[in-house]
C-alpha cells in the first residue's frame, strides 16, 4: 500500500454556483485533498522536506487556485485544483473531496474523484 498524506476540510473561498446570484460573493467550501508519499522511507531516513510533499505549500496552492476566476460546478473547481497540482507538485495521482454548504436541511453536499496525471 502507498503511504498518503491527507489535507482534511482545508477551507477554500470561491465563487461558484449555477445561478449568477450564488456566484455574486464568494462562500466557503471545504476541500480534503489525499496524495502519496512515494518516498517515505527517504522522508523518514532523511527528515528533510525536500524528500516528501510540502503540504503547506500545497494546500496554498489549493487556496489560491480556488479564489481565481469562477465556477459553475463543483465538478469543474475540482479538476482546476487538480491541473494546478499537477503543475506543481510531481504527484502521480491525487484524490479530492469538495464540501459545499448550499442546500438547506442537508449538512452539505459534496464530490470526490481521483484524478491522475496526464500520460498515466
Amino acid at each position: 500500500m502507498t503511504p498518503t498524506l491527507s489535507l482534511v476540510d482545508l477551507k477554500l473561498l470561491c465563487r461558484i454556483g449555477v445561478p449568477d446570484r450564488e456566484r455574486a460573493s464568494p462562500q466557503k467550501l471545504l476541500c480534503t485533498a489525499v496524495f502519496p508519499v512515494p518516498r517515505l522511507k527517504k522522508a523518514a531516513s532523511s527528515d528533510r522536506l525536500a524528500h516528501t510533499v510540502d503540504y503547506h505549500a500545497l494546500s496554498r496552492l489549493l487556496q489560491d487556485t480556488a479564489r481565481q476566476g469562477e465556477r459553475r460546478l463543483v465538478e469543474k473547481l475540482a479538476h482546476d485544483l487538480a491541473q494546478a497540482v499537477f503543475k506543481e507538485f510531481p504527484l502521480p495521482w491525487i484524490e479530492i473531496e469538495l464540501k459545499k454548504f448550499i442546500l438547506p436541511d442537508t449538512r452539505h453536499i459534496s464530490l470526490r474523484a481521483r484524478f491522475l496525471r496526464s500520460g498515466r
